[in-house]
């Protein structure tokens, strides 16, 4: 069992080999075979490729900025200009992001296909208490306002950009806020071999 807060200061960042953003690592779990899963944002500052990921399936969610269109998903391209409107594909698929007026930020979950279920939500959280199930990995990013959050005993305040890993905890988490904050609430397990 743990409890964790990752705050942008613990963010690993790196910047992309074509010069085209930033990404930067939340947290991540890998295994034998590699990655597991991993919860990343980036900033896209111009039009370019995505990175191809074999056997990965990839969430994404526009954060800040107007918007992107991802080409090579289907006939038309997917047009993200809403905030925190999740977008599934597969992590092989040969996409082409284009910027639909200046630079954005995204919010993306990738896990390994043939190892991991994933459940993501996007939550507004208000005064009123909200009772969430608890996955063997959960992973609650603020994406806007403060929340409260009670498991058990523990009483946590999480700020905006903060992310809060539990892992192995039993039972519920409890969320409310004074600000009508959004949160990305994740659920991950393992799939049945």
């Amino acid at each position: 069992m743990s409890l964790e807060i990752i705050t942008p200061e613990q963010w690993q960042t790196q910047r992309w080999q074509n010069g085209g953003g930033i990404t930067h690592q939340l947290c991540r779990q890998d295994d034998a075979n590699g990655m597991l899963w991993r919860l990343s944002i980036a900033e896209v500052a111009s039009d370019g490729p995505f990175s191809r990921f074999d056997n990965i399936d990839r969430i994404i969610l526009l954060l800040t900025g107007e918007g992107f269109c991802l080409h090579g998903v289907g006939d038309n391209p997917q047009v993200l200009d809403a905030p925190l409107m999740p977008f599934s594909f597969a992590g092989e698929t040969t996409i082409h992001c284009s910027l639909v007026n200046g630079a954005v930020r995204d919010f993306n979950l990738m896990t390994r296909r043939d190892a991991v279920q994933a459940q993501l939500q996007v939550l507004t959280i208000s005064s009123a208490v909200q009772t969430l199930p608890l996955s063997p990995q959960t992973l609650i990013y603020i994406a806007s306002g403060s929340v409260n959050a009670v498991l058990g005993e523990k009483r946590i305040t999480l700020e905006a950009q903060h992310t809060l890993s539990l892992i192995d905890e039993a039972g519920s988490v409890q969320l409310s806020s004074s600000d009508s904050a959004q949160v990305v609430y994740i659920g991950l397990s393992a799939k049945p071999t």
